[in-house]
């Protein structure tokens, strides 16, 4: 994927907001009970958006809905790509799941494996993505690997907006 000067903007405006500040709109763990057959199980909601969405994408673009007694989670999102939206779902197997953290993988696509990471203790939500190494597949020599992203809130909005302000006033 070519860097475009849009691309390089975005990703200093994105540097301007501290790693450290990048707190989805929700995050909630909790008891519940579902299905028909009422089985318990701890569940983890965030809410928000990724921080490499881009400033077109809403706040709430993503939501993820995670079952611990059931071993997975889904990642819906909505994104645009040119002029126009488009929605994904993605599962990812939980690997593991404590009271400090859950972390789940997605190894379903040919050339990646995407990994979902709910630190609880920090309140923060991050997804990643590493080259599952050589394959016989010729494509795979073109995808990139993601940086990690982090679940954002409204805050974090906030907080690009004001540094995308002063960079045009520069």
């Amino acid at each position: 994927m070519k860097t475009t000067p849009a691309m390089l903007t975005f990703m200093m405006l994105l540097a301007a907001v501290p790693a450290a500040a990048q707190e989805p709109e929700i995050l909630d763990v909790s008891d519940v009970v579902v299905g028909s057959q009422r089985l318990e199980t701890r569940y983890a909601f965030a809410l928000g958006k990724w921080s490499d969405a881009g400033k077109d994408v809403g706040t709430n673009s993503t939501q993820i809905h995670c079952y611990k007694s059931f071993g997975f989670c889904e990642v819906a999102r909505a994104y645009s790509m040119g002029a126009q939206a488009w929605v994904s779902l993605d599962s990812f197997d939980v690997l593991r799941w404590d009271d400090k953290e859950m972390i789940a993988v997605d190894s379903s696509p040919i050339c990646l494996v995407s990994n979902l990471r709910f630190d609880f203790v920090a309140k923060k939500v991050s997804l990643s993505s590493t080259s599952k190494g050589e394959t016989k597949d010729k494509i795979c020599a073109s995808v990139d690997t993601l940086k990690t992203a982090f679940l954002t809130g409204l805050k974090d909005e906030h907080k690009r907006i004001d540094a995308e302000a002063k960079q045009k006033k520069k």
